[in-house]
């Protein structure tokens, strides 16, 4: 198990990272999400040993580390660039920390074998790296990152650089590997995609502080903070007001209990809208745009002062754009309050 205990890190006198907590179980993966700036990669670093906290601890199994260098920490980094060996084939790359480890030649070479095949490259081995596709040259660097057999893989932005279907499905594999290794892993991404595919649980982080952490279908129905609801992509994010029991927002006012009075932000999730009156609240708007999307239809709706932006199965009746249409939803269910004091 990983523990980070109060971990703050300065440069030049900025906060980066400010009082970090966090606990990731064995087996467990664990994505660390957030925009650029703040604090993903100088956190990763912190738990591989690249950097040392201004204060704080890194722990392993209750053992501190913080203090450990890197090649005796146990644990495993694979990065964007990959950086493999272009002088080196791929047995070459793959067998480096095993060598480094001054493990026999019979030893190395059964290794290199078997993690070439879990990452499906069966006889790879003579291969130069640099005539490999950018998908393979992927797997060769998560090979020699498994081949030590870490207590922890740490993998930074490692589908950054390919393209969407090679990511889409090089992401369905290493999924499947971390799991089938029950692999502690710490996954760094920028895409929430990518984050809720392969995550156990998903930290977001934002200038230097965790806005929430949880499973990733919890961070998305229950987005903690505007700002958790905004870094992942929502829509329909409206200020308003509560007055006695109603929410005055621009699309309408509707009862709501519980809530005390005041300037809020209200959060109607798209995925919660529906065709028709079959919810317990409805509105009426015009359809200003659609999109066909394969599986799914993008739609946008103006309804009183508001337009509000629904996700719609490709099998909806949709009506031309300009017409009108009627739309319901559940309050319970579709609307997040966040408090703006």
């Amino acid at each position: 198990m990983l523990e980070l205990r109060n971990i703050t890190k300065r440069y030049d006198g900025k906060v980066v990272l400010a009082g970090i907590d966090l606990r990731v179980e064995s087996g467990e993966v664990l994505a660390l999400l957030g925009p650029s700036g703040s604090g993903k990669s100088t956190l990763l670093s912190i738990v591989a040993g690249l950097e040392t906290p201004d204060s704080g601890q890194v722990l392993w199994d209750g053992v501190d580390v913080t203090h450990t260098p890197p090649h005796r920490r146990g644990f495993g980094l694979m990065f964007q660039d990959y950086a493999l060996f272009p002088h080196r084939d791929v047995f070459g790359n793959v067998a480096f920390g095993l060598q480094m480890a001054g493990q026999d030649a019979e030893q190395i070479t059964a290794r290199v074998s078997e993690v070439l095949h879990l990452v499906g490259l069966d006889g790879f081995e003579p291969r130069d790296v640099t005539s490999l596709s950018g998908g393979e040259q992927q797997r060769v660097a998560l090979a020699r990152a498994l081949a030590p057999a870490p207590r922890l893989l740490m993998l930074d932005e490692p589908l950054g650089s390919l393209d969407r279907a090679l990511r889409t499905r090089l992401l369905t594999q290493l999924g499947e590997i971390l799991k089938a290794q029950q692999l502690t892993s710490l996954y760094v991404t920028h895409d929430q995609e990518e984050a809720y595919a392969i995550a156990d649980r998903v930290a977001i982080l934002n200038a230097g502080h965790f806005a929430q952490i949880g499973p990733p279908e919890q961070l998305y129905r229950q987005p903690a903070s505007e700002f958790v609801a905004r870094f992942l992509g929502m829509q329909n994010l409206f200020a308003a007001r509560i007055e006695g029991e109603q929410l005055r927002a621009p699309f309408g006012s509707l009862p709501i209990a519980g809530q005390p009075a005041g300037e809020v932000t209200v959060l109607l999730r798209p995925d919660s809208l529906h065709l028709g009156a079959g919810g317990q609240y409805s509105v009426q708007g015009a359809l200003q745009r659609k999109q066909f999307r394969g599986s799914q239809w993008l739609a946008e709706v103006a309804v009183k002062d508001a337009v509000l932006a629904l996700e719609l199965p490709s099998s909806a009746q949709l009506p031309a754009v300009g017409e009108t249409l009627e739309l319901s939803f559940d309050p319970a269910q579709a609307l997040r309050i966040f408090r703006n004091d």
